[in-house]
């Protein structure tokens, strides 16, 4: 009877030391999944009951809670941290534990934004390791939209693989299970919305960390991924362009680039392998920073949609951290954000969210026209997060910058507006960008990623010519050249075959590149 008696007021002192909370939509008072940061009076963090995820942003490691948390500790005070996404305002609040009764601690996010509201629908293009579950509560602890989970050569899980829209998805979070086909020298590429498994499934292609693999063809499997109704995109483009990307977009076997995931498209890329690989010297054949090399294909005349993910794989980046918000095309489901995707209708970002258009036109669409014209060309910026300047580009040019004030607004956002009148003489594209000031390094992001956003251009086409500059058109020939100097002196394919359709479809590139100059 003793111990039962002892045994009893154990259990009620440990009631009264747990500490619950929730965390809940101020406007609604539903309960809202997010990540929590818990820090008691010493500074020390406090870590929350169960199992749960952890993620890194911004320098801090943090909880991914689904609307509930509890602690059986209970410390003098505390200091929370939470956040969701992009477009909920982040709380920092303190709280004296001292004066808190048994009640649950209950923390209120206000939207500053509903993207999703507004026509758009947010989506990450790549994914790993996660399982489904892990998947759904993150991507709505992220306020994401569309999240493609992405099986590979390294990633052990092609039991996940379904070739259809995942079960654990809800109206608003859709989980797809996709595929990234990788060689180290010819380019990684991403699958999405594909029915069957592209093969070879392994192994990964070409020399990387003591492996020494047949290279794989990147064309021939985005053509099987096109053939089964997939959407295709370069993966990585800001840090692993590859050998083979000159052909693919010339011959459109990729709908998009992924323009941010791994590396910031502002710097050079990690991975040299186009450039060292070319035969050619620095000199002749000078290394280009991914949005320069974007800028090529617009400036030769390719309508170029851009993406956005993460290339998560593991706590370092949260799910949705580089975004695509697309317009979707029919319902804003996932079919509908890789309609979007594919038409290049909307913005990628890390932080900002965009809104631009010129005469009323929007990203994605080509204006033809004859003679001259005048234009005026609008972009607005607003972010959680601090930006240097936003700009309004023609052919990959600044026409009008608008510097923004290093301190938030009342509202807690930063925010910038620019407007500008242009003349048209020639066929051009026109964006707006988010990018910083080369000469600053604000990088605060994952990865040491800079805040960044990129709208997809709106097209002005004079008599129907399409936008065309030499400098550019001459520099992706180069590119070929380095190309087909890798593919003829080093690369290894399974068959020959293999290195005689790589090459045959080079030359075809090769012949596109050429009539662009005519």
């Amino acid at each position: 009877m003793i111990f039962a008696a002892l045994l009893s007021l154990a259990y009620r002192g440990m009631g009264l030391n747990r500490l619950e909370g929730r965390i809940v939509d101020d406007r609604t008072g539903q309960p809202l999944a997010a990540t929590l940061l818990l820090v008691d009076e010493n500074g020390k963090p406090v870590e929350i009951d169960g199992e749960h995820a952890h993620v890194e942003y911004l320098g801090k490691r943090r909880c991914y809670v689904d609307g509930a948390f509890a602690l059986n500790a209970r410390p003098g005070r505390l200091r929370a941290e939470v956040r969701r996404g992009l477009e909920t305002l982040p709380l920092e609040a303190d709280v004296d534990l001292s004066r808190q009764g048994s009640e649950a601690l209950t923390f209120r996010l206000r939207r500053w934004i509903d993207m999703r509201e507004r026509g758009w629908v947010s989506g990450d293009t790549h994914v790993h390791f996660l399982t489904q579950g892990d998947s759904h509560l993150q991507m709505r602890a992220e306020d994401l939209n569309v999240l493609n989970l992405l099986v590979s050569d390294f990633t052990n899980d092609r039991p996940k693989f379904s070739g259809k829209l995942d079960p654990v998805s809800t109206p608003g979070h859709a989980v797809y299970v996709g595929q990234e086909s990788r060689d180290w020298q010819n380019g990684h590429v991403l699958l999405l919305g594909i029915r069957r498994i592209v093969e070879p499934f392994e192994p990964f292609g070409g020399k990387f960390q003591n492996r020494d693999e047949p290279n794989l063809a990147m064309s021939r499997i985005l053509r099987e991924a096109r053939a089964q109704g997939g959407v295709t995109t370069w993966a990585h483009f800001c840090n692993l362009p590859g050998a083979e990307s000159p052909i693919a977009i010339a011959l459109k076997l990729v709908d998009a680039i992924d323009l941010i995931t791994y590396d910031d498209p502002t710097q050079l890329p990690s991975h040299w392998g186009p450039w060292t690989n070319s035969g050619m010297s620095q000199a002749e054949f000078t290394v280009m920073r991914s949005l320069d090399l974007y800028y090529c294909y617009l400036n030769s005349g390719f309508q170029l949609p851009i993406g956005a993910g993460t290339d998560k794989m593991g706590d370092n980046i949260p799910v949705g951290s580089n975004r695509l918000y697309a317009r979707p095309t029919g319902s804003p489901d996932y079919d509908g954000w890789l309609g979007g995707l594919k038409a290049g209708n909307g913005f990628i970002t890390n932080g900002p969210m965009l809104t631009f258009d010129v005469d009323g036109r929007g990203s994605g669409e080509v204006v033809p026209f004859t003679g001259s014209r005048k234009v005026r060309a609008r972009a607005t910026a607003r972010s959680i997060l601090p930006f240097q300047r936003l700009e309004i580009v023609v052919n990959g040019e600044p026409a009008a910058v608008k510097p923004v004030a290093n301190r938030p607004g009342a509202d807690g956002l930063y925010a910038a507006e620019v407007e500008v009148a242009l003349d048209l003489e020639g066929s051009c594209w026109i964006a707006a960008r988010v990018a910083e000031n080369p000469a600053v390094r604000n990088r605060i992001l994952p990865r040491g990623l800079t805040v960044f956003a990129h709208t997809n251009p709106v097209y002005f086409l004079k008599d129907g010519a399409k936008v065309k500059d030499t400098a550019s058109i001459r520099y992706l020939q180069k590119y070929l050249k380095g190309t087909n100097y890798w593919l003829n002196t080093a690369a290894r394919f399974r068959t020959p075959g293999e290195k005689e359709e790589a090459l045959r479809l080079a030359d075809q590139a090769a012949k596109l590149y050429a009539a662009l100059e005519n």
